[in-house]
């Protein structure tokens, strides 16, 4: 007589499966349907990053046209309730937790009519020593939210929300953003003979003894300084050190034609939204820029990185990453979603479906 299989025993924290095999999946895939059944059957500990801008529960349907016969099509973006909201994210993110690497990083795109109850969920799924930033997108310019009379400021951002599966051992690629013109006229005010701008900056070290900064002599200045003597006579040998006409310390002469520019910061102001005559723009009403995209792929993953997003709309997550040469896999429940980020893999990066590429 045979047995009635056993059934599977409940996820414990941190929410991962017994240990069983599973077969690899493959990327460069396009899955159509319910995300959570999708995600209950990827492996563990597989996905370098996930991002996901699912529904914001704003109560709100979006039409929009798609194609030369200009369908139509509504999406719903309608919950019951906040709590009805979060119950439907929950075992999603929970999942999505699971099939990330232990380097992995995870980012949540929201707004503010549900921001700060997915925090709260977020910081009970990856804990909050996992939490690494709330990065502020400026997703438009000032507008008053479409009612005459809005007592309230107006509302130009989205948030999203950035975790990582281990709260230091991650992959982080520090990126930068230029240096504008009025920062470069009041940090770079000095020219050097050749007319080189450069600022001076700070030499000596912080905390002294009791940091580990070593003490000696510099320019006939004795003091503690934040590099080995061999290194500061490596500097001093170049020009990079001097006392400055007005001062008393030796300081590091910084050359505005070295600087890499100012590292990112987490209000990201610098990225317009896709409107409606924008090279790249499908149509999709909540569509996000390929900007937005590359600067998180290329920010927490390295080449050959595979990218999870389990709601891919148009797929501007999967463009970004195909074209930095990362793997991916997207899902979304909407079929014309998903005919529509096919169409657009095949035209914007010259895949096609079947053998081994997007497949629906």
């Amino acid at each position: 007589m045979k047995r009635p299989a056993p059934k599977a025993p409940p996820l414990d924290p941190p929410f991962r499966r017994p240990a069983r095999q599973l077969a690899m999946m493959e990327t460069q895939n396009i899955y159509c349907g319910d995300n959570l059944a999708k995600l209950r059957e990827m492996p563990d500990d597989w996905v370098d990053l996930v991002y996901i801008d699912p529904p914001f529960n704003s109560n709100r349907v979006y039409e929009t046209f798609w194609g030369e016969t200009k369908e139509k099509r509504a999406f719903d973006d309608r919950h019951e309730s906040t709590k009805a909201y979060i119950e439907f994210m929950r075992p999603r993110c929970v999942e999505l937790a699971r099939v990330m690497k232990k380097t992995g990083s995870f980012y949540y795109h929201c707004d503010w009519h549900a921001s700060h109850y997915v925090k709260v969920m977020l910081d009970q799924i990856f804990s909050e020593d996992c939490f690494q930033n709330e990065i502020v997108w400026k997703r438009s310019s000032a507008h008053s939210d479409g009612r005459q009379g809005s007592q309230h400021f107006g509302r130009v951002h989205d948030v999203l929300l950035f975790y990582t599966a281990n709260p230091r051992d991650y992959t982080w690629n520090q990126l930068y953003t230029p240096l504008g013109q009025r920062y470069v006229e009041s940090h770079y005010r000095h020219t050097d003979e050749s007319g080189r701008r450069f600022q001076y900056d700070n030499l000596t070290g912080p905390g002294g003894a009791a940091n580990g900064n070593p003490r000696y002599e510099v320019l006939g200045v004795s003091g503690y300084w934040r590099y080995t003597q061999e290194k500061m006579q490596e500097l001093i040998a170049r020009g990079l050190v001097a006392i400055p006409p007005k001062g008393r310390t030796p300081r590091f002469k910084r050359y505005l034609d070295d600087s890499k520019g100012l590292p990112l910061q987490s209000v990201w102001d610098d990225l317009p939204p896709v409107n409606s005559q924008a090279k790249e723009a499908r149509g999709y009403p909540t569509q996000k820029p390929l900007g937005l995209l590359d600067r998180i792929i290329k920010t927490s993953t390295d080449k050959d990185d595979i990218i999870l997003d389990a709601f891919c709309g148009c797929g501007t997550a999967l463009v970004a990453a195909q074209r930095l040469d990362r793997r991916w896999v997207g899902i979304d429940c909407s079929p014309t979603a998903c005919r529509v980020m096919s169409k657009r893999l095949t035209d914007d990066c010259h895949l096609r479906e079947g053998g081994g590429l997007p497949r629906l």
